[in-house]
């Protein structure tokens, strides 16, 4: 992937030095960051969810559902920005082309009209049409690939630790946008 960055060109034109690094800074953070926000969150909701975390121990099959509930729960990106390409009404709004909208992925994951009991975590959920990895054009890429590492890790680490408990006092990351874990501390 790097080398393609590094050395590909598009009509002769390679990316300029700011361009590539900004992509190295949004490939670290899409394909690493969230990934392990994902499984950090999702341990942390079975810590504090113990009937979940039975529910899971004594049916594996649910780990699919159970890594969507976590997404919907604990999105690892809480606000999605996108900028209006033409002149939009929402919501009764008139929204000029060129404006910014900062969208709450967290809300929208928790909207009482599309989720029952949304506050409540259920990792047998369907349908769960969360949008922890937003929709249409800009769907996030690696959507496939956090799902399977979400499920692969997870689901092994609750097979191999049955025991696993919360041990001492979570902290959670003291950021608007990102959904993670500091701290959080378990024993096996």
């Amino acid at each position: 992937m790097l080398a393609a960055l590094i050395f590909g060109e598009i009509d002769g034109r390679q990316l300029s030095e700011l361009e590539l690094v900004q992509n190295c800074i949004f490939l670290l953070n899409a394909g690493h960051e969230t990934t392990t926000s994902l499984v950090g969150n999702g341990v942390g909701i079975l810590l504090h969810n113990r009937d979940q975390m039975k529910r899971l121990q004594n049916d594996p099959g649910l780990i699919a559902s159970a890594v969507e509930e976590f997404l919907r729960f604990q999105s690892p990106l809480q606000i999605g920005n996108r900028l209006a390409t033409e002149d939009i009404e929402l919501s009764g709004v008139k929204i000029p082309a060129g404006t910014y909208i900062h969208t709450s992925i967290a809300a929208a994951n928790r909207d009482p009209e599309i989720f029952d009991d949304p506050e409540i975590v259920d990792i047998g959920r369907n349908p769960n049409p969360h949008l922890a990895f937003i929709t249409g054009h800009h769907v996030c890429l690696g959507a496939t690939l956090a799902r399977l590492e979400g499920k692969i890790a997870i689901g092994r680490l609750i097979g191999r630790f049955p025991g696993l408990r919360a041990n001492g006092e979570p902290e959670m990351l003291g950021l608007a946008r990102f959904r993670a874990w500091n701290c959080l501390p378990a024993r096996i």
